[in-house]
């Protein structure tokens, strides 16, 4: 049975092995979302959540480990691209650098809000990650869109403070996560405010960046 399972899917029509692939993802997905936890997760209970035989995963995943990865770098990607997406929309209306990076700040936020057990799966979820490098790790798809950002943003300075980019963008993404982490812990009303969020945003931008281009109000 096994064994027919695994030919029936090799020869899935064009397509076809594209959306298992990304059925088992999202299945994977919502149970380490529910739970926190790598070991809460298991090829059988992907397998079971998606309606496949398990031995069809390895199709698509070598193990486990490549499998939440691809997990974490598929939420990776999910939010650089709303980062970007931010910053262009606010070019298209004649944003300056300092419009385009608020609007990267607030794409980051709303993210995180709207997507709170995304966002915790991404920055908490236990696990053992692979010998890999630091470069290699799919968290680096966020830390380059913040380095986008803060690159777009100096764009009008001389070239020393540009070479501040890729420091200046960590600075600013530690300071917006380590802020939504507070804004979480604090008791409501203030924790159910986003209003909160906006004006630490606001103050961190005017201390952390240098003035550049800055005509908005």
């Amino acid at each position: 049975m096994v064994r027919q399972e695994q030919v029936r899917r090799v020869n899935n029509a064009w397509g076809e092995g594209e959306r298992l692939r990304q059925e088992i993802l999202d299945a994977a997905t919502r149970i380490l979302e529910e739970t926190g936890r790598e070991n809460a997760l298991s090829l059988r209970g992907v397998a079971r959540e998606v309606g496949i035989a398990a031995p069809s995963i390895y199709l698509h995943f070598k193990d486990k480990t490549a499998l939440v990865w691809a997990v974490l770098a598929e939420a990776y990607r999910a939010l650089a691209a709303a980062m970007d997406e931010g910053a262009d929309a606010a070019a298209e209306v004649g944003g300056g650098p300092l419009e385009r990076m608020r609007a990267t700040v607030t794409a980051y936020r709303r993210f995180a809000i709207d997507k709170p057990r995304r966002y915790e799966l991404m920055f908490n979820l236990e696990y053992e990650p692979e010998r890999r490098t630091v470069a290699d790790h799919p968290l680096g798809t966020v830390r380059r869109a913040w380095i986008r950002a803060v690159d777009s943003y100096l764009a009008e300075a001389d070239a020393a403070r540009r070479a501040e980019a890729e420091i200046l963008a960590m600075h600013v993404w530690t300071a917006v996560h380590g802020q939504l982490v507070l804004w979480r812990t604090l008791p409501s009303p203030v924790a159910g405010s986003e209003a909160v969020l906006v004006e630490l945003e606001q103050s961190l931008l005017d201390r952390l960046l240098p003035v550049v281009g800055r005509s908005e109000p």
